[in-house]
């Protein structure tokens, strides 16, 4: 299928790096390229968000309140929304890449060196890291926002449980007690908080990584020679969420 093969690998770009090479354009072939690195690494940290995903919905069905249930569903269903969603914005950045790429190929065997390199130029590359960008940190935002209503329930599920406890105890004349630490559904409802703050810090550092990205972007465009190394940031962020995900049951032990 032509969704499996890897973006720099599409015909059409390959075919405007060698026109661009060919041509001596290398501050556009460098643009070009930047903004394929990044959609490349983006597509492998979604892949990885969807299957951490798919992991946490499995543990709704060791919830047993079926209220309870249903809103970590529905939260759920609102992560995977915006995944979705900026997916899906990637997969256009990419096919409107293909596309321009095309055309660019096409304009310079029409008219020409200056064609191409007009047809690049009109590819808006930094514009397009830049919406990038805006929709992660929106991402983010709604990663954070998940994780709060969920630790909202869960507080609030130990707080009631407890308090049926206390008013039991109260009854025979025993003293009440704090609510303890959270337990079954109220342990289900942790992890998933968990998994919502994890995905909020990948968001977080795939935006910094566009606005790096970016950055070094319009500093090329501007003449100057610092190439940008978007591989080296999509690295480092995979580098971030290994090491979180090894300290995580470090933390949980400590407690």
């Amino acid at each position: 299928m032509e969704a499996a093969v890897a973006l720099r690998e599409q015909p059409e770009i390959r075919e405007l790096f060698q026109v661009l090479e060919g041509n001596g354009l290398k501050k556009e072939r460098q643009e070009v390229e930047t903004l394929v690195n990044y959609l490349e690494g983006m597509e492998s940290q979604f892949g990885q968000v969807m299957k951490e995903l798919k992991e946490v919905r499995g543990q709704l069905e060791q919830i047993q309140d079926r209220g309870i249930k249903a809103t970590a569903a529905r939260l759920l269903d609102s992560a995977e929304g915006k995944v979705q969603e900026i997916g899906g914005q990637i997969a256009l950045v990419k096919t409107n890449l293909v596309c321009s790429a095309k055309n660019a190929v096409y304009d310079f065997k029409e008219k020409g060196v200056d064609a191409l390199r007009r047809a690049v130029s009109a590819m808006k590359i930094p514009a397009a890291l830049s919406a990038l960008k805006e929709s992660l940190h929106s991402g983010m935002e709604s990663m954070e926002r998940n994780a709060a209503k969920i630790g909202i329930v869960g507080g609030e599920l130990n707080k009631a449980a407890q308090h049926t406890k206390n008013a039991g105890r109260a009854l025979i004349g025993r003293r009440t007690k704090e609510p303890a630490e959270p337990r079954g559904d109220k342990g289900v409802l942790a992890k998933i908080q968990k998994a919502f703050l994890s995905f909020g810090r990948s968001f977080a550092a795939m935006e910094k990584a566009a606005g790096n990205a970016q950055k070094r972007m319009e500093q090329f465009c501007r003449g100057e020679d610092k190439k940008p190394s978007v591989k080296a940031e999509l690295r480092q962020i995979k580098r971030g969420r290994n090491e979180s995900q090894k300290i995580q049951p470090a933390r949980e032990q400590a407690r």
